[in-house]
């Protein structure tokens, strides 16, 4: 019993860090980093989690957030740089959650993060 609570607050980072990429944005990634500035004692295992759930957050945020609107910004072609857009941001996506169902189930099973 004592390795499933251990667990708990792991399969939780990673349950909000794809809540971060699918359900409401902002507000997971604020909690990620309230968790991270808590003064409750964690263990090594959920500190993994929740530090490399923080940063895929920020990255994700970095690559699905930011790169898109420089690139229509400074792309001289308007049309061709939105559709290019759309689907880098259709396939980083996609691929940004499959890493989360990955680490998801690694915490589940005790594990730590591949990514």
């Amino acid at each position: 019993m004592k390795s499933n609570q251990q667990n708990k607050p792991a399969i939780i980072y990673q349950s909000l860090y794809l809540s971060n990429l699918l359900l409401v944005p902002i507000v997971s990634f604020i909690l990620l980093v309230f968790y991270l500035y808590q003064d409750k004692p964690l263990s090594n295992f959920s500190k993994i989690h929740l530090i490399r759930s923080i940063q895929i957050s920020a990255l994700a945020g970095l690559f699905l957030g930011v790169a898109p609107i420089f690139y229509i910004i400074y792309s001289k072609e308007y049309d061709a740089s939105v559709m290019i857009t759309i689907f880098y941001f259709v396939t980083l996506h996609t691929g940004f959650v499959l890493i989360g169902m990955l680490n998801l189930t690694r915490a589940m099973s005790r594990k730590l993060p591949l990514f």
